[in-house]
């Protein structure tokens, strides 16, 4: 039986993974009441506010609710910080993520990959070998689909390729993946941990924490912050990264394991070094899992990429137009703009949340021909840059466009390269790499 079965739950956000968790919950026999800051009218049962909810859950609006419930399951978007977890504490209600709900009912084993940069791709890397192996597969998480939705589409032969955030693994009192990778560790969202780079850290650290005898956990050998990680005794440790002692190594332009050379950059449809060490922790995480090498390798060599990460848009008059709008970091946007072999004009900025961007600058200043600025970070990036290159500040993505357009030479690529969150002007980074790629569609041929 269900730890959850008879109990009164609370579902904190009526977003896709609130909806999925209160869903999982009432399968599970749980009382579900979810609730959403957003002021509707509407109290009790659901009768269609919420698009895909079972009508067994009790919807409320206008605040977060817990109405005597023994367990709170939080939007990932409300802050460690916030009053109302102390409220739900004081009144003896246990914080349960929701990735952490999900797989207390999985019955396949668990991949979790998390970091700061590459989580995605790693994600669909070790999708796709497993499916190439045969293996029943759900990929699930904070790549689009949450875990509670899909956590019970795939028995004990399958596996679930689980993308896990800082702003899920925070909340979570128990989660224990078979295998766990930890893809790097840079500054990023230390603003939602109340500007604490420590905590951030943490956060991503306790994907670890619950791991025992018979899980690996997999680390960048070359990052210092993620070796630092305290690991449970009795976890099996294999890293990956530049450093020629670890297990995997990205070597130039290949991965080894060990001397064996295993895998070539030219063998891969995605370029850039940073892929090479996806796709190295990736071969580790499925060699972990058992997964069969050589449809290992085959997924890898036939792996296309993810859409708005270093995505080839349009060639037009010499230039090619690339959207990276994944780039939500300073470190993620310089790992892409350094993968470029061209001089480029880039396309920068997005919601500030006060990363260093000394790197990024220094890396523009080195080889950008000039930059476009954007967003909310706009004037702070222009006051780095100085007199270095050329700097433009537009208002729109069509006009960033246009102006970068006008700024680049025959040879040159246009790159949509944020290095900042996009919730200054769009919904998601899904919302502004369709813009960008929609103002690129707009670009006369003439």
């Amino acid at each position: 039986m269900s730890l959850f079965s008879g109990e009164r739950v609370a579902v904190w956000g009526a977003a896709r993974s609130g909806v999925a968790a209160a869903n999982l919950l009432v399968s599970l026999g749980a009382d579900v009441v979810l609730s959403d800051v957003r002021a509707e009218s509407m109290t009790g049962p659901a009768t269609g506010p919420v698009p895909g909810l079972d009508p067994r859950v009790d919807l409320r609006f206008g605040g977060n609710v817990i109405d005597g419930a023994r367990f709170v399951v939080p939007s990932p978007g409300i802050m460690p910080s916030a009053a109302v977890f102390d409220a739900a504490r004081r009144a003896g209600a246990t914080i349960v993520g929701e990735i952490e709900l999900a797989a207390s009912v999985a019955l396949a084993p668990i991949v979790a990959i998390t970091g700061t940069d590459g989580k995605s791709t790693t994600t669909e890397m070790i999708g796709a070998m497993s499916r190439a192996s045969g293996r029943p597969t759900v990929v699930a998480g904070n790549i689009g689909v949450p875990l509670s939705e899909r956590v019970r589409d795939v028995g004990p032969d399958g596996l679930i390729v689980a993308e896990v955030s800082a702003f899920q693994l925070w909340s979570c009192g128990r989660f224990r993946p078979r295998v766990a990778v930890m893809t790097n560790l840079a500054a990023d969202h230390i603003d939602y941990f109340g500007n604490d780079a420590a905590a951030y850290a943490q956060a991503k650290a306790r994907v670890f924490v619950d791991q025992g005898e018979g899980d690996t956990a997999i680390l960048r050998a070359d990052d210092p912050g993620v070796m630092s990680m305290a690991i449970p005794r009795g976890v099996r440790r294999t890293t990956f990264g530049l450093l020629s002692e670890a297990d995997w190594v990205v070597d130039a332009d290949v991965i080894r394991r060990g001397r064996e050379a295993v895998l070539r950059a030219d063998e891969l449809r995605v370029r850039g070094r940073h892929n090479l060490l996806n796709a190295a922790s990736a071969l580790a995480a499925g060699d972990a899992l058992g997964l069969p090498f050589g449809p290992m390798l085959d997924a890898l060599r036939t792996f296309e990429g993810l859409p708005h990460r270093m995505q080839h848009v349009r060639r037009l008059h010499g230039l090619t137009y690339i959207d990276d709008s994944k780039a939500t970091n300073p470190h993620a946007a310089r790992v892409g703009l350094l993968s470029l072999s061209s001089s480029y004009v880039a396309i920068v900025g997005g919601f500030d949340k006060g990363l260093d961007q000394s790197e990024l600058v220094d890396e523009l200043a080195a080889r950008a021909r000039a930059v476009v600025l954007i967003g909310g970070t706009a004037e702070r990036t222009r006051l780095e840059i100085g007199v270095r290159l050329p700097v433009r500040v537009a208002t729109t993505m069509e006009e960033a466009v246009v102006v970068a357009t006008a700024l680049a030479r025959e040879g040159d690529a246009v790159v949509l390269s944020p290095a900042a969150s996009s919730f200054d002007l769009y919904r998601d980074y899904h919302h502004r790499g369709q813009a960008f790629q929609d103002a690129v569609g707009q670009l006369s041929e003439d």
